[in-house]
């Protein structure tokens, strides 16, 4: 096969893998624009989990702003000693996202301490006094954790949905320590009749809506069966299933 003949082949699967790509793009946001949900200024912290860089959250960023529910508004970036640097690419309106990114990704009790010193940021640069909460796998533990701390917080959570999370050690003195009343979302995955999503067992999850329930709380918990591709713990981020319901929990319509 000659050099000319082999760029040909080369730059038709280009293009055709483009086309495919753009083609599956425009599939995943047809739904999304055929929704509407109510505007506000409560922005959405989004929390990836363990050796979650940015690309565990960047898919909803894109996704929903793309549909025009959400708004792309910060992302901060915390180092591995805790210092916080936050980049804005919108004002904090029109449901704003912000992403939270931690150069340690791996200690999430660790990661709950600098989450504290990133919420102080966010009240006193960007007065964020309510906001909702966003965490996959152990980025909910790391929500959660700083929620149940004795400390003061700076803001209120609004909203909290959890992706793929489950809570060892919980006691019924720490879900005390829960905001009252505070609107909860677990989501799960069961890859067809397997025990969960191939990594936290679907159990843990539902248990951890009992206790809610059983402490005075009414979450939603809603699993999401099929296949690998759709249900597994790392495509739970990326499943449109799951942006319809984050985005209509949080948000309404």
């Amino acid at each position: 096969m000659n050099r000319n003949k082999t760029i040909k082949i080369l730059a038709v699967i280009s293009v055709t893998l483009l086309m495919s790509l753009g083609t599956y793009w425009q599939y995943r946001l047809a739904p999304l624009r055929k929704t509407s949900v109510n505007q506000t200024t409560i922005p959405t912290i989004f929390v990836g989990g363990d050796y979650a860089r940015a690309f565990s959250t960047d898919g909803f960023v894109h996704r929903l702003s793309s549909a025009h529910l959400m708004t792309k508004g910060l992302v901060v970036n915390v180092s591995q000693n805790g210092h916080v640097s936050v980049q804005q690419f919108g004002p904090l309106k029109d449901n704003p996202t912000i992403q939270v990114i931690f150069a340690d990704n791996h200690h999430p009790q660790r990661q709950s301490r600098q989450f504290a010193h990133v919420m102080q940021v966010l009240n006193r640069r960007f007065h964020v006094t309510k906001y909702n909460a966003v965490g996959h796998s152990s980025g909910g533990n790391i929500i959660f954790t700083y929620l149940t701390a004795k400390a003061a917080h700076p803001a209120t959570i609004n909203k909290f949905v959890t992706l793929g999370t489950n809570y060892p050690g919980l006691t019924a003195a720490t879900l005390k320590r829960i905001p009252a009343h505070l609107p909860i979302l677990n989501i799960a995955g069961q890859i067809w009749h397997t025990s969960g999503d191939g990594a936290v067992n679907l159990q843990s999850i539902l248990a951890f809506s009992q206790q809610l329930r059983t402490n005075g709380f009414s979450p939603q918990t809603q699993v999401i069966h099929g296949s690998p591709l759709t249900a597994s713990h790392s495509m739970l981020h990326i499943n449109p299933q799951v942006d319809f319901l984050i985005i209509h929990f949080l948000y309404g319509g």
